[in-house]
């Protein structure tokens, strides 16, 4: 059985698929599967796939299914999968050549149960890398941070590798959009440890879809917001309960500035605003500031301050 499964749901990537797999299949570590599945594709991507998987063999094993989204995906994927990690990739991105050993001999290293890299994210003919320093969290410790700093580097799913066992009981959210959001902070929560690499392993090649920037915005403000009230209800009776209680107040805060620079309707900001002063939840010094420019004249000098710092 191969240590490492890697999961790559793909929906309509003819052209992006090859570079994704091929990235995969010329990884420094050997010992590891490709699971593709096939999202109901109506471009010639199940065609790339079917001659991929003959040209290398057992490497790369394709499931075709109907469409039912990113989720489903990669909980099919989960299902399937035979090494003792598993790992993620999206069809459009491709990965380094070290992706794997290098997250692997993190975990094996620290023993830890699931090491997170650094991405580059391509867009627009522009890169820019997003990284931590290397180091090892208590898995207590890492859902803490990332409860109360809410960085995609901890969020999202695919720069990470993870102890299968972890998933057990834990899956993806199907017909939620931003399902990382829902999903990483339960994996974080049953770690004993996390390990970090400096190292940005993964490149996400960021596209725009024909939804518009205010509707995407505004998805990913209520997964977060949803993300959080869950979270809320998921450490209700443990220590990371209040860190949980300030991710709501991190997703009301997120409101209030998106409306600010006018990505989102102007009404979200009153409704935020009266939200955060109405809540008990601790907050941290930055945010007790935030709050007291809430207060007089509507929130005006949070609105200047905030304008002033961005």
């Amino acid at each position: 059985m191969p240590t490492i499964s890697v999961i790559v749901p793909v929906y309509n990537l003819e052209e992006e698929i090859p570079k994704c797999l091929l990235s995969l299949l010329l990884q420094k570590f050997s010992d590891f599967e490709i699971i593709v599945i096939d999202d109901g594709s109506t471009d010639n991507s199940l065609s790339i796939l079917n001659e991929l998987s003959k040209k290398w063999g057992d490497k790369i094993r394709v499931f075709h299914r109907k469409n039912h989204g990113l989720s489903s995906s990669r909980n099919f994927g989960i299902s399937k999968a035979r090494g003792k990690y598993i790992a993620f990739s999206d069809g459009d991105d491709f990965v380094d050549p070290e992706f794997l050993s290098k997250l692997y001999r993190s975990i094996a290293d620290s023993k830890s149960d699931i090491s997170v890299c650094g991405f580059t994210e391509f867009y627009d003919e522009k890169n820019r890398d997003f990284s931590r320093k290397t180091e090892v969290l208590s898995g207590e410790d890492a859902t803490r941070r990332l409860l109360r700093e809410q960085e995609n580097l901890d969020i999202l799913a695919w720069n990470k590798l993870y102890k299968k066992s972890l998933f057990r009981g834990i899956r993806f959210p199907d017909g939620k959009n931003h399902e990382d959001n829902f999903t990483t902070y339960k994996l974080y929560s049953k770690a004993e440890k996390v390990s970090f690499i400096e190292a940005p392993l993964y490149n996400y090649v960021r596209r725009e879809k024909s939804i518009t920037k205010k509707e995407k915005t505004i998805s990913r403000l209520n997964a977060k917001l949803q993300a959080a009230r869950e979270a809320k209800k998921f450490f209700e009776n443990s220590k990371l309960f209040e860190d949980a209680e300030f991710s709501e107040i991190l997703a009301f805060y997120q409101f209030l500035d998106f409306s600010i620079k006018k990505e989102i309707d102007k009404k979200n900001f009153k409704k935020y605003r009266e939200k955060i002063l109405a809540s008990k939840t601790k907050l941290d010094g930055k945010r007790k500031f935030y709050r007291f420019l809430l207060v007089p004249f509507s929130g005006f000098f949070y609105k200047v301050f905030r304008k002033l710092v961005k």
